[in-house]
């Protein structure tokens, strides 16, 4: 890179921390179960859906 142009934008750097929390996972404002596989789990503050039988379903 030109050493002009390499220096732009250091301090701008993407929040990892909350995708890497939540990856794999429906984000809503209100969790609902979708099958009878579905259980409600309370885990630091937070409530989350988790599914035995379709990961899909997984909500925080």
């Amino acid at each position: 890179l030109l050493p002009s142009l390499s220096h732009q934008h250091r301090h701008v750097l993407p929040a990892l921390t909350i995708p890497e929390l939540t990856r794999g996972m429906k984000v809503r404002s209100s969790v609902k179960l979708m099958c009878e596989g579905c259980s409600v789990v309370r885990r630091k503050g937070r409530v989350y859906v988790v599914c035995a039988r379709n990961p899909k379903h997984k909500q925080v």
